[in-house]
């Protein structure tokens, strides 16, 4: 309570850090809600804008009729955007600049000829490598697989497979597919992981899920289980994980899966190699606010929870809180870099997201309840971060040195410049300034390699003196101990003489 205390009245006291320092927050001040970024201690301060609103598209904006309840975005690979417009049981896809809409799929052409539509489907994606497009079609239990005219390729229904119970409906809700042609399907209805099936629609089993993470109470069950009776173990609760929410793909195959859950904690965030194995597990950030969200006008505390996920073209890492109606952007990393967006009726605020894109400098996130899609714009802070993270990521340390130094100039606080910083002193062999920066980051792992460079250093530099020094020492402990054991031997003849002669006497 005493840090969300803290957290609230650092939040308030942004816009007038904004005025005081003049120009450099002008970017701040233009948000209507307060911009913050998280300290080496990870305690809330107001920070710079890496991203402002620009502005909101309607349906009615596209020349389509208003949205309705609209639950996903992606863009293909010829920067087009594809909307999922649910309720109104069709995918709208618009141009580049999304100020007009180039196609609407509402009828759509079987392999036998006859016609079909959707129902209020939920998730699209379209391949890159085959221009086919994918349509979780949630309420007709299927996945389409067209081209861009409607036809339909293939179709996937409830899988018949002693994996996949009887009792389930076939609920698909997001759905993507690697350049080898495997479809992986998250359905809202299951908890183990990603339904994927093969090329040819073979359905191949589960792909990525989560593990249930040992809180007390699954402790407490697990010990249960082992002294309880089989009746009483039927009549206990299972533990399971939460499912996936939804997930993305990285241009190296790599699948990223986000889970919406207050409950879990461990797997929230995951990068999963073509084993399912989750690179991402040793990873130490935290994804989404560090400390639940204060709601003034609920007088409730709200965690976050990450409902999806998009990897940009520069590897960022790009979360939706739909909690807080923020955007979450880490580097590729896990660093996280900047935090826009709120709950509340302004452009630039949200009443329940559903979905993020990007393009370029743009950030574009779906709204279904104001049935709109904001665009968020790079402002000059996010680009110098976005370039000096770029060099970083690439090896390239002492090149993002001055980007680094100009973001301290926007925010002399941002722990990620001193990470950079640090790091680039390092490899040009400035220890002292290295060890600098890792302090103000906050980084002991940092702080100890630069303090083994500036050892060595010292000992390089002071080999004569050292070595001159050990020798004086040796000689002088040898003395000493010749010394001491002729002393001794000394002390011990005279004692000797001094008995014999009281004996004689």
């Amino acid at each position: 309570m005493r840090k969300l205390m803290k957290r609230l009245a650092v939040l308030t006291l942004t816009a007038a850090l904004a005025v005081s320092q003049g120009a450099a927050l002008h970017a701040a001040a233009e948000e209507h809600y307060n911009v913050y970024n998280y300290d080496r201690w990870e305690e809330a301060i107001p920070s710079q804008a890496g991203y402002l609103a620009a502005r909101s598209v309607s349906g009615a904006d596209l020349g389509v009729g208003k949205f309705s309840e609209p639950s996903d975005i992606f863009r293909d690979a010829y920067d087009q955007f594809f909307i999922v417009d649910t309720k109104n049981n069709r995918i709208v896809v618009t141009n580049t600049d999304l100020t007009e809409a180039v196609m609407v799929m509402e009828d759509f052409t079987m392999p036998d000829g006859s016609v079909t539509h959707l129902k209020q489907p939920e998730g699209v994606y379209v391949a890159p490598e085959t221009d086919l497009v994918y349509i979780a079609d949630y309420n007709n239990s299927r996945v389409l697989v067209c081209d861009y005219d409607c036809n339909v390729q293939m179709e996937l229904t409830k899988p018949d497979s002693e994996l996949f119970s009887k009792e389930l409906t076939f609920l698909p809700q997001r759905v993507i597919a690697d350049k080898a042609g495997n479809i992986y399907v998250v359905l809202g209805n299951i908890t183990t992981g990603a339904a994927m099936f093969n090329s040819d629609g073979e359905f191949q089993g589960y792909y990525g899920a989560n593990t249930v993470e040992a809180t007390s109470q699954v402790l407490i069950n697990y010990a249960w289980k082992l002294v309880s009776t089989e009746e009483m173990r039927s009549r206990q609760a299972r533990t399971v994980p939460s499912g996936i929410t939804s997930f993305d793909l990285d241009d190296e195959g790599f699948i990223y899966t986000c889970t919406q859950s207050t409950s879990q904690k461990k797997d929230t965030v995951k990068k999963l190699n073509p084993a399912g194995t989750n690179l991402f597990a040793n990873l130490d950030t935290v994804w989404g606010d560090v400390e639940s969200v204060y709601d003034t006008n609920t007088n409730k505390n709200y965690q976050s929870m990450i409902c999806d996920i998009e990897i940009s073209d520069d590897g960022n890492i790009n979360c939706l809180d739909l909690t807080s109606g923020r955007v979450f952007q880490y580097d590729e990393e896990g660093n996280l870099l900047f935090i826009f967006g709120s709950s509340s009726d302004q452009i630039g605020g949200f009443t329940e997201v559903t979905a993020i894109e990007s393009y370029g400098t743009q950030i574009l996130v779906l709204d279904t309840r104001k049935n709109t899609v904001t665009v968020f714009e790079e402002t000059d802070f996010g680009r110098i971060v976005h370039e000096a993270t770029v060099l970083y990521n690439g090896g390239y340390y002492e090149e993002a040195l001055e980007p680094w130094f100009e973001v301290l100039q926007y925010d002399g606080n941002y722990r990620r410049a001193f990470l950079g910083i640090s790091a680039a002193y390092l490899v040009q062999g400035n220890y002292e300034g290295s060890m600098k920066y890792a302090k103000l980051a906050d980084s002991p792992y940092r702080y100890n390699r630069a303090f083994e460079g500036y050892r060595q250093e010292w000992l390089t530099k002071h080999m004569t003196q050292v070595t001159v020094t050990v020798i004086v020492l040796i000689i002088a402990a040898v003395a000493l101990h010749l010394y001491l054991k002729k002393h001794y031997k000394r002390s011990a003849e005279y004692d000797i003489t001094r008995t014999n002669a009281g004996k004689e006497e």
